[in-house]
C-alpha cells in the first residue's frame, strides 16, 4: 500500500462504515477547515463531470486537494466520512450531502450576497384579476411578484444564482417553476423543504405569526400588524405540514389544483394553452374555493377562462385530491 493510503477490501461495491456516527450538532462544524472543504470541492467535480456517484482514491484525492502530508490528509478526511464522504472500497466518495453543500458553496449561497442583491423591475405582463402592471422584486433571497391592488400573486425562496446575469422575466420563470414543483412535490407527501413526511389538510386557518409576516410590508413592522383571517371571504387554504423538519405553510386549495388534467383540458378547449405559468391563471391567483361540506370535507374551486359561457367546478377532499368535476354555466356558482 502507497504513500500510507488506506483502503477497504478492494471491493468497489461494499461500503466502510465510519467508525462512529456523526451527530447532527457536529455536521458542520467539521468543516472549519480550508483542507475539508477542499477536499468536498475536490469530489464535487468528480459527480459533475458524470452525474454519478464515483470518487477517488486516496492519493488521487490527496493528489487533487494539493496536501503532501498523508498523515494530515487523513485526520481531515476522517472528520468528513459519514457526513460528507463515504468510503467504497478504495474509492471516497461524496454524498449527496456533500454534494448539495458543494454546489451551495461554487453558487455563493452562504457568502451572503443575497443581502446585497436587490431588483425591483416592472412586468411586461398584468394580473389575471384586474390587469394592473405587475412588479418583481427580489430582496433578502425572496422573490415576489406583486400587484398595485392585490399585493402579493407569487413569493417564493431563490438563492443569488437564480438572479445574478438574468433579466427579472426570466427570473421570474424560474420561480413558477420553483413553486410549481414546490406544490406537486408536499401534495406528493414530500416536504419540499428537507424531503421529509408531508400532509395536506384543508380547510386550514393560517397561524398568526403567518398572518403578520403575510401582511407585513411598506414601512411597519410585523408585530405592528393587526389582520384576520377570514373563512368567509378570504381564499380557502390547505394547510402543508412536515412531520420532520416541522416546516409548515398555507396554499389556496386553488394552487393545489392549478395543473390537474382537467384544468389543463379545460383551458385548451377554451384556447388556452397551459405552460405552467401561475400568474396567467386567475383561479390560481385570486381568492377561490368553496366549502360545500365539513362532514366528509368537500371544497369546490371555480376555473373559468375569459368569458367562456361555461366554468370548470372541480370538487376536492380534505387532502385536496379532486373526487369530482363538472361544468356549470359561468357565474352560477
Amino acid at each position: 500500500m502507497g504513500d500510507g493510503e488506506r483502503t477497504g477490501d478492494g471491493s468497489s461495491d461494499e461500503s466502510v462504515p465510519p467508525d462512529e456516527p456523526v451527530p447532527p450538532a457536529d455536521a458542520f462544524e467539521v468543516l472549519g477547515h480550508e483542507i475539508r472543504l477542499a477536499t468536498i470541492e475536490a469530489l464535487a467535480e468528480e459527480r459533475r463531470e458524470s452525474w454519478i456517484p464515483r470518487g477517488l482514491r486516496f492519493s488521487e484525492l490527496r493528489s487533487a486537494v494539493g496536501v503532501r502530508d498523508t498523515g494530515k490528509f487523513n485526520y481531515h478526511l476522517d472528520k468528513l466520512r459519514g457526513s460528507f464522504v463515504n468510503q467504497f472500497g478504495e474509492e471516497y466518495v461524496l454524498t449527496n450531502a456533500g454534494f448539495e453543500l458543494a454546489g451551495a458553496l461554487r453558487a455563493g449561497t452562504f457568502d451572503q450576497t443575497d443581502t446585497r442583491v436587490e431588483r425591483r423591475t416592472a412586468l411586461d405582463r398584468t394580473c389575471p384579476i384586474c390587469e394592473a402592471t405587475l412588479e418583481a422584486v427580489y430582496e433578502h433571497g425572496y422573490l415576489r411578484v406583486l400587484c398595485p391592488e392585490h399585493d402579493r400573486i407569487l413569493t417564493t425562496t431563490l438563492p443569488p444564482a437564480a438572479v445574478r446575469g438574468r433579466e427579472m422575466a426570466t427570473v421570474v420563470d424560474l420561480a413558477n417553476a420553483r413553486t410549481r414543483d414546490q406544490v406537486e412535490r408536499v401534495r406528493a407527501g414530500g416536504c419540499p423543504h428537507c424531503w421529509g413526511r408531508s400532509t395536506v389538510r384543508a380547510p386550514a386557518e393560517p397561524s398568526e405569526a403567518y398572518l403578520r409576516a403575510l401582511s407585513a410590508r411598506g414601512e411597519g413592522e410585523p408585530e405592528d400588524c393587526d389582520v384576520e383571517y377570514d373563512s368567509e371571504d378570504d381564499a380557502v387554504l390547505a394547510e402543508c405540514a412536515c412531520e420532520d423538519c416541522g416546516m409548515t405553510f398555507w396554499l389556496p386549495v386553488s394552487v393545489c389544483v392549478a395543473h390537474h388534467p382537467a384544468v389543463v383540458a379545460y383551458y385548451h378547449d377554451n384556447g388556452v394553452e397551459m405552460d405552467g405559468d401561475y400568474l396567467d391563471m386567475e383561479h390560481a391567483t385570486g381568492s377561490n374555493g368553496t366549502v360545500v361540506s365539513e362532514a366528509p370535507v368537500r371544497i369546490e374551486v371555480e376555473v373559468l377562462v375569459g368569458d367562456a359561457d361555461e366554468a370548470l367546478v372541480l370538487t376536492l377532499d380534505e387532502e385536496t385530491t379532486v373526487v369530482g368535476t363538472e361544468t356549470a354555466p359561468a357565474g352560477s356558482r
